[in-house]
């Protein structure tokens, strides 16, 4: 009898959750762990854009482009359509030069994006109330309630026999030889072949028995759901002062945008009232707009703000997977590094994201 390798993935949120799953693909035995409850806390705080609009290198395009396709087949394979539009964007959040830069770099890199006219978007948003004089449409992007996203993903993993702990913190690992040989958490000892840190901001917190961690950047955000209407706008819509958009279900989602960062002098509830307050004044006849939830929460971010994706310098057997952007690039990330970590096998678009770089 062929004995399957054994992955443990530390971290359950739509990168942990997604690298399960083509760990399994792939013929392994995968065991989740988490810390907190399953889902995850920085997919649980994201405002869930899939897109490729922005993207400081030609590289880190090129993995996010491909990985439009990669949630779409997720999408398909788990019938995810309830936590998913592929409604596309519609963006005008800068304008003059730095408009004009966005939509020429998009379009030298082939990334499908169209000029809209004021005339177009009044027709694509009828109940947008002072259209843009232009915008550009990117029609294959979409959106997701990233938390949900990552818990049917568990819940494939776990129907096909993976193990899904949380609440269960690592408390260090074991080496032996220079590789992998068992993580050790609070309850009990789980020998495996290979580990894969998937936890996000954390990651700046190095694992006993690993002795590496990754500089990060983090930032704090803020991120605000509604109550439930009835669908009201048909795009993800960046505007120069708020972000927003609909869950399938009806609710707005928005993101905090105006410095980047929650500081510690702002209160969360103000600041959630004046954004809910800028997309009520940016739409016709709109119901009063409800908070169901204010979230705040830390955005993992990479030193160079670069995805980290690989193999842990000097450790057999050990890998990483952090990045902002995790919602978009998680389920083609899971792919990628499931196949380096069971096949050997490393994908060029992943060659410039090594974590060896801030060795």
């Amino acid at each position: 009898m062929t004995v399957k390798p054994r992955v443990v993935i530390v971290g359950s949120g739509i990168i942990g959750a997604s690298v399960a799953l083509a760990c399994q693909d792939l013929g392994a035995e995968v065991v989740v762990l988490d810390q907190g409850p399953l889902g995850g806390v920085a997919s649980r705080n994201s405002f869930g854009w899939i897109n490729a609009s922005f993207a400081e290198t030609r590289a880190y395009f090129e993995l996010r482009h491909a990985a439009l396709a990669g949630f779409r087949f997720l999408d398909q394979r788990l019938g995810l359509g309830g936590h998913i539009r592929w409604q596309g964007t519609l963006w005008w959040e800068d304008a003059g030069a730095d408009f004009t830069a966005q939509f020429n770099t998009l379009t030298q890199r082939g990334y499908p994006a169209k000029l809209v006219s004021q005339a177009d978007i009044a027709a694509l948003e009828p109940q947008l109330r002072h259209p843009p004089h232009q915008a550009i449409l990117t029609a294959t992007e979409g959106a997701a309630q990233a938390q949900n996203v990552a818990l049917a993903i568990l819940a494939e993993v776990a129907r096909r026999g993976g193990s899904l702990q949380e609440h269960t913190s690592v408390k260090w690992v074991k080496q032996v030889a220079g590789r992998i040989a068992s993580v050790h958490t609070q309850e009990r000892d789980l020998a495996c072949d290979a580990v894969v840190l998937a936890t996000g901001a954390a990651a700046q917190t190095a694992v006993i028995g690993l002795d590496w961690a990754l500089p990060m950047a983090n930032k704090q955000g803020m991120i605000l759901q509604t109550e439930p209407l009835d669908q009201m706008i048909n795009h993800i819509l960046m505007t120069p002062d708020v972000h927003f958009r609909q869950n399938p279900d009806g609710s707005f989602v928005a993101g905090e945008i105006f410095s980047g960062e929650i500081g510690p002098d702002v209160n969360a509830q103000d600041l959630a009232a004046e954004v809910v307050a800028r997309i009520q004044t940016k739409l016709h006849d709109i119901p009063k707009l409800r908070l169901a939830e204010v979230k705040i929460g830390m955005r993992p971010v990479p030193l160079d703000g670069l995805p980290v994706v690989g193999s842990v310098p000097g450790v057999q057997g050990a890998f990483a997977a952090v990045m902002h952007s995790g919602v978009t690039l998680g389920p083609l990330v899971g792919q990628l590094l499931a196949s380096e970590i069971l096949k050997g096998v490393q994908s060029s678009l992943l060659t410039p994201f090594c974590p060896a770089r801030f060795s």
